[in-house]
């Protein structure tokens, strides 16, 4: 039985890490202190990647907005994030930075759908670049139709890593939303995202099999990667 044939009582569907915590913050600065808010997230990076139970940790910047960042952080379970909340780094950087932003961090939780490519390699994309693409499209999918968009979505993985311009896909499940899917995509520039939104693939499974089972039509972030390569 695959991943995307089942599900349970709560809503969640199989994993190929069930223990692994994927956590999406986002941290929205004041005008004017993007800069002191962005500094403050990129000192985070090292010492959370050198934790243990660390699988990644990533920051990023809307490209429409400078001062929305968003990180996505990968944890071998709960005890290891829990760990890194408790860390004085993390402590101080939300007390300190708590004026200059709008709100406190909101946190979404996610599990894994998607297996890591077989050789566990895949290119890192590279910090900063303003031609490089970070891409999270939600897709909130009506009740009764969770397994059939997650099965979909699964068939879109392998010939998607395989595109000349993929630098990374994986596939999400909300904890606090199970209803919701999202994939966490990297792409070389924007000609390479617009030749994959053209796929037979694409096309396929997303226009014809994921888009008429949602609630609501999918929105994406598109986002600039701010973290220099390293960890897992």
């Amino acid at each position: 039985m695959t991943a995307a044939e089942t599900a349970g009582q709560d809503g969640a569907l199989p994993s190929p890490a069930p223990q692994q915590v994927t956590v999406l913050s986002q941290l929205v600065a004041r005008p004017g202190r993007e800069s002191v808010v962005c500094d403050a997230l990129l000192r985070l990076v090292g010492p959370a990647r050198a934790e243990p139970g660390n699988l990644g940790y990533d920051v990023h910047r809307l490209k429409t907005s400078p001062g929305v960042f968003y990180v996505l952080a990968n944890w071998a379970d709960q005890a290891a994030f829990d760990a890194h909340m408790a860390t004085a780094e993390v402590r101080a950087m939300l007390s300190d930075r708590e004026p200059d932003l709008v709100a406190p961090p909101v946190l979404s939780y996610a599990r894994p759908l998607s297996a890591p490519p077989p050789d566990g390699g895949r290119r890192r994309p590279r910090a900063g670049s303003p031609a490089q693409v970070t891409l999270v499209p939600f897709f909130t999918v009506k009740p009764t139709e969770v397994i059939a968009v997650a099965r979909a979505h699964l068939a879109m993985v392998e010939p998607t890593r395989a595109e000349p311009g993929c630098l990374g896909y994986d596939l999400y499940q909300s904890r606090e939303q199970p209803t919701v899917l999202f994939f966490y995509e990297n792409w070389t520039d924007q000609d390479a995202l617009d030749a994959h939104l053209n796929t037979a693939a694409f096309h396929r499974y997303v226009r014809g099999e994921v888009d008429p089972r949602l609630a609501v039509p999918w929105a994406a972030h598109t986002m600039t990667m701010l973290s220099s390569p390293g960890g897992p």
